[in-house]
């Protein structure tokens, strides 16, 4: 399934809070109304958001990475294809929403069970779920959030909404319309659901 999930507690905001005293040359004890103030702007005015990290560990189908890498995370390390496919058998919830014709899944355990590991890489459906862990910084979050909260993937407005609701100091990111978001994608799911049925697809 797919998931969002903090690997660890977040890290540096006192130090964005001490780098901009020095900045403005003012107490520390005034900084969160300042960053708060600056944060709205872009470019160098909200530079104390790179200051605060996360590790966030992602669960996504294959599709969802190329979407996800625009933005040059610092760090992240992800589940290699390389050194774990061949180890167990593949299920229905290794995919998305477990989306894959159950004659396919037995196409790619056959070519799992006889080794054939470069056939079955380029077999893999875009649906095939792996997970990652990233090292972002409330920099990155702040530009997802700005031109992302209503991608074409609902994958990507769902981790909007979640990272939103989540993160220690929501106060330092844009503010969003939760409601209309996850209408949105409800809209989507919905409206793949009806192409499937319409289109005789079994689930």
């Amino acid at each position: 399934m797919i998931q969002f999930k903090f690997a660890e507690k977040e890290s540096g905001y006192e130090s964005a809070m001490i780098g901009t005293s020095y900045n403005f040359n003012q107490p520390i004890e005034n900084m969160p109304e300042v960053v708060g103030r600056l944060c709205k702007h872009g470019g160098g005015h909200s530079k104390s958001l790179q200051f605060i990290n996360c590790f966030v560990i992602v669960t996504a189908p294959r599709y969802a990475w190329a979407d996800f890498d625009t933005y040059r995370l610092t760090v992240k390390l992800s589940q290699s294809t390389n050194h774990t496919i061949l180890k167990d058998e593949l299920t229905i919830h290794d995919f998305e929403h477990g989306d894959i014709e159950i004659e396919y899944l037995d196409y790619l355990n056959k070519l799992r069970q006889g080794k054939e590991f470069l056939r079955l890489k380029r077999a893999l459906p875009e649906g095939f779920l792996q997970k990652r862990i990233w090292n972002l910084n409330y920099g990155n979050i702040k530009g997802i959030l700005t031109e992302r909260t209503f991608h074409r993937l609902p994958i990507i407005q769902e981790f909007c909404v979640w990272i939103k609701q989540n993160v220690e100091h929501p106060e330092l990111l844009p503010d969003i319309n939760i409601k209309k978001i996850e209408e949105s994608i409800d809209k989507k799911y919905k409206k793949q659901l009806e192409l499937r049925v319409t289109n005789n697809i079994s689930l």
